[in-house]
């Protein structure tokens, strides 16, 4: 099992285990898809690319401040004829961090959302043939974003939002998700 999936595992048992008894705490469940445009190393030099990212997300809280965990993966593959390369990459990251939501009508809502993501991955540059195998370190990074949130009655929802993630060389990526979300009840 890979360290990120190993932590990932370790902070949703921390996480459903410290739950209070609070009426007004909620579990939503978030299956999330969206795009993102993130920094990719291989082949040199390194460039942007804009990928598909999917995962799962889970809040824990009142409205006006949760605890939110995620888990994601990105995948993408790129051929660069010119120098007879195939790059495939996959990422895998698990965010913990806080969401806070502010109503602006009964079934319309903003949030803001910040915290640190852990993500790690491998590349495989393959150049004539020949496959290597590139494990990408484990890096902790902040992020923050907003969204807004679409509730169709008080347990199904639909979210849309974007999030800034600090990157390897100081820059930003952009994540845009689009989340449909489910009330599990209260613990």
């Amino acid at each position: 099992m890979s360290t990120i999936k190993q932590f990932f595992l370790l902070l949703l048992t921390l996480f459903l285990s410290n739950q209070s008894q609070a009426a007004d705490n909620r579990v939503h469940l978030e299956p999330i898809y969206g795009m993102e445009t993130s920094l990719v190393r291989y082949p040199a030099p390194s460039r942007y690319l804009t990928r598909g990212t999917y995962g799962l997300r889970a809040l824990y809280g009142g409205e006006f401040l949760a605890g939110e965990f995620e888990y994601s993966e990105a995948d993408s593959r790129n051929d660069y004829p010119g120098s007879s390369q195939k790059v495939y990459d996959r990422s895998q990251r698990v965010s913990l961090g806080l969401r806070s939501t502010i109503p602006l009508s009964t079934f319309f809502s903003f949030y803001a959302r910040g915290g640190g993501r852990a993500s790690q991955g491998k590349s495989e540059v393959t150049t004539l043939g020949n496959t290597q195998t590139i494990n990408n370190p484990l890096r902790i990074d902040p992020y923050a974003g907003a969204g807004l949130h679409l509730s169709f009655s008080n347990s199904i929802g639909l979210n849309a939002g974007a999030t800034l993630i600090r990157n390897a060389v100081n820059q930003f990526d952009v994540q845009y998700i689009l989340g449909l979300n489910a009330h599990i009840g209260s613990f």
